[in-house]
């Protein structure tokens, strides 16, 4: 063997002895997947942390904050939560009832699960203002919320109601339910059958009466409604989805009629789950489809052991949810054009709703009311003593929270843009090299690769209703979205709600209305009308038009306007008129008109020829 020598101090030689390389060490498997010896033939690879995982601010997120780690936690190792909150921002921020719960500076260029104004636009006084403007325009299609009164400013037109209501039926008993418009958990609600026993909770506190449904269909002889998820992810364009899996809510007592006897049964009557919670004959069951909250799926199996069509029935209740979230629509357009409108960037919000439906005995589907902010706990509280409590996880809450939450990140995640070398993507037109491309894609797509058993358990709880679904069957119903255009467009008051006097003359000159009867004082006087009225209505001190009163004040207008047959009809066309003036490039204010030269006065008509070459050559 031939050796090496290097001089030394002195000139001596020495040699050198080559350094053998190191052999890796060998190690014992371990649960947390470490090294192991490269000979073996189980040698794992080992996974690495993405260098950009999506981020997930949960810092506001409160009483969600369990379930959106147990989804984190499932979702795998792209993902990280932020529980304190960082000063580069999230990609996504998770909070627990508003918008502006948090005030991070990356709030705008991030996605946040709350819409800004959501959860006043759900609430019962203005959710009921809204089906009313719907059930103007569309009596048909928007008769699946009860008849509701808002009290105290409706309470002589209910109480009249109730009288000709008497008069025409006065054999039939009709019952009527109060709920208070700042109310949650079923607080404050009661049953009625006289205008007269109206409490403070209506004559001083803002509420809603309704009529009752006394005919719900029955399970087990006991009442129950259903708490069905709906994800709105985008407002323009329009996007939302429903979740395959609900919740079936049952009250504790076998139902009645209801009766002078039985209006003070709570447990009867309201399907609450914080009401019904505290009654001895709650039954917290470990099955899903047993006990006092069961899944919607199994209470479709029921009904179907029963032969109720139960593809027919879901229909009905995807309709309604459509038309719902439909009408919710426009006046959330407006809140958001007040949130843009003050000089920051655009957020990128999407939203978990809760909406409650009650079936009655002929299957027709009933909206009860919408929470913006729906529980996603999932334990309750178990008495083991009296006065001592434990903590157990709810099978059926388990099954229907974390899975609706999981995927409503994978769709909101954030777009990645990554350069990839393949041939089945059309390559970037900029690129300096042909095989290069560069793509938008979500993590989503990059899991798409892996193993069939790994997709099927990506697969999504989600289906999307709109526009996918019912898109191009409920397009007409979209005519208040086009009225909160007209009114973000004339509005003229930055990051405001109401508009001015100046802002609505302007829309009633620039679609040109002042005319045929309509006349500018007469635009005035309803103005003035509107304001006095839903000022009253709405007195938080500030004043304007809302974009309510500038609804109805639109109607009066197409009303006065227009002949057709229905309202509907008459909006309809006002609208087109008002958009063909504003698209027919009027310029306003009007601009100076250019000086016309005049040609001097002559009384010869060769005279007038001589100055009429003079002018044409001036001006060539």
């Amino acid at each position: 063997m031939n050796a090496t020598f290097a001089m030394k101090a002195g000139g001596k030689l020495e040699p050198i002895i080559p350094r053998r390389s190191k052999t890796p060490k060998s190690h014992t498997p371990d649960d947390g997947g470490g090294d192991r010896c490269m000979h073996s033939p189980h040698r794992s690879r080992r996974r690495r942390r993405p260098k950009n995982p999506i981020t997930v601010d949960t810092c506001k997120a409160k009483s969600s904050l369990e379930v959106v780690r147990l989804a984190l936690k499932e979702l795998g190792w792209s993902w990280k939560e932020v529980p304190y909150g960082r000063k580069s921002g999230c990609d996504i921020y998770w909070h627990s009832a508003y918008f502006h719960d948090s005030d991070e500076p990356g709030l705008y260029n991030a996605k946040v699960n709350k819409f800004p104004g959501m959860v006043e636009i759900v609430r019962k006084v203005s959710l009921t203002r809204i089906m009313g403007q719907m059930r103007n325009l569309f009596p048909d299609e928007y008769d699946f919320y009860p008849r509701s009164w808002i009290l105290p400013d409706q309470y002589h037109h209910f109480a009249a109601e109730v009288a000709s209501m008497a008069k025409e039926t006065p054999k039939q008993k009709r019952f009527f339910i109060v709920k208070p418009d700042d109310g949650a958990q079923g607080e404050g609600i009661y049953l009625l059958n006289n205008p007269q026993s109206i409490t403070s909770i209506g004559m001083v506190r803002s509420a809603v009466v309704q009529e009752y449904i006394s005919n719900p269909l029955l399970v087990e002889r006991k009442k129950f409604d259903l708490r069905i998820y709906v994800v709105l992810t985008s407002l323009d364009p329009l996007k939302f989805y429903l979740c395959k899996e609900g919740m079936a809510r049952f009250c504790t007592e076998q139902y009645q009629a209801p009766s002078m006897k039985n209006l003070h049964h709570t447990y009867m009557h309201l399907t609450n789950y914080s009401l019904n919670k505290h009654s001895d004959n709650f039954i917290h069951a470990d099955n899903v489809a047993k006990g006092s909250k069961r899944t919607m799926t199994s209470m479709w199996a029921l009904l179907q052991e029963k032969g109720v069509d139960i593809s027919q029935l879901c229909k009905d209740i995807e309709k309604v949810i459509c038309k719902t979230i439909l009408a919710l629509i426009p006046e959330l357009k407006v809140q958001m054009h007040a949130e843009l409108s003050s000089g920051k960037s655009m957020p990128s919000c999407f939203q978990i709703l809760g909406l409650d439906i009650l079936l009655s005995s002929d299957l027709k589907p009933y909206l009860l009311e919408i929470n913006a902010n729906p529980s996603y706990r999932l334990d309750y509280d178990h008495e083991v003593a009296p006065g001592v409590y434990e903590n157990l996880i709810s099978p059926v809450d388990e099954e229907i929270k974390i899975p609706l939450v999981k995927d409503t990140l994978r769709l909101v995640k954030p777009v990645r843009r990554i350069t990839t070398k393949s041939a089945s993507i059309s390559a970037r037109p900029n690129s300096t090299d042909p095989d290069e491309i560069t793509v938008e894609v979500s993590q989503l797509d990059l899991d798409e690769n892996k193993s069939p058993r790994h997709r099927k358990q990506k697969e999504s709880c989600l289906e999307e209703l709109f526009p996918a679904k019912y898109g191009e069957q409920y397009e007409f119903v979209r005519i208040l979205e086009r009225i909160a255009f007209l009114f973000n467009h004339f509005l003229g008051v930055r990051g405001g709600l109401r508009m001015g006097a100046t802002g609505f003359r302007t829309f009633t000159r620039r679609c040109k209305l002042c005319t045929f009867g309509l006349s500018t004082a007469s635009v005035d006087i309803l103005f003035i009308d509107m304001v006095r009225k839903w000022n009253a209505m709405n007195p938080d001190g500030i004043s304007g038009l809302c974009f309510d009163g500038f609804v109805e004040a639109f109607s009066v207008i197409a009303y006065r306007k227009f002949r057709g047959i229905t309202l509907q009809e008459k909006v309809v066309s006002l609208l087109d008129l008002c958009e063909c003036h504003l698209n027919a490039g009027i310029v306003w204010p009007p601009q100076r008109r250019p000086r016309v030269r005049r040609l001097p006065r002559v009384q010869d008509s060769n005279e007038y020829l001589k100055v009429r070459k003079q002018m044409q050559g001036l001006e060539n």
